[in-house]
């Protein structure tokens, strides 16, 4: 319920931000949607990679130098185990753009919400803080539509931090932006 709280305040930040974007002197924002993939071993131990979807908000505040929000679900569900992670985290981007293409890094921080159920147990569930360093490329599809790449250093304050398996640290990305 808490990351519910979270997740609505942020998205009605993020949506105050882009009407008064043009009020702080800045020209650009942009939505993305797309499918993402984490790595194995992430978010408890012995766990595989888990598939899902990213969503991301981004409001150039000056120029080269914005506020963005990202909001993603991953899940999986192998014999007799059902995992989900929520992640919800905003911070700053950098972004420089040359001939209709675009190049970004990012430092977001934020909450991730992790929840598995095995068939025979109870469910268990925990919050963390969570973070991700990473980098992007928009490339341009047709007027303000590009295509999105993205790869992210992830982590948060639960994840296995050594051992056998060692935990796969990456988030990556692909989808598309629509910049106005």
């Amino acid at each position: 319920m808490k990351l519910r709280v979270v997740a609505s305040s942020i998205a009605a930040f993020l949506l105050m931000l882009v009407p008064s974007a043009r009020a702080w002197g800045a020209d650009k924002a942009d939505v993305y949607f797309g499918y993402s993939r984490v790595g194995a071993n992430l978010f408890a131990p012995n766990t595989a990679g888990m598939n899902g979807w990213q969503a991301a908000a981004h409001v150039k505040v000056i120029p080269f130098v914005g506020i963005e929000g990202d909001l993603s679900r991953y899940s999986q569900n192998p014999a007799g185990l059902s995992e989900s992670v929520t992640l919800v985290m905003f911070g700053p981007r950098v972004t420089a753009h040359a001939a209709g293409f675009s190049v970004f890094a990012h430092g977001l921080a934020g909450l991730a919400h992790e929840s598995a159920t095995v068939t025979t147990f109870p469910s268990v569930s925990y919050n963390a803080a969570s973070y991700a360093l990473g980098a992007g490329a928009d490339l341009p599809i047709f007027l303000g539509l590009k295509l999105r790449v993205t790869g992210d250093y992830l982590g948060n304050s639960k994840a296995p931090s050594s051992g056998s398996p060692a935990p796969a640290h990456y988030r990556i990305g692909v989808g598309v932006a629509f910049h106005f």
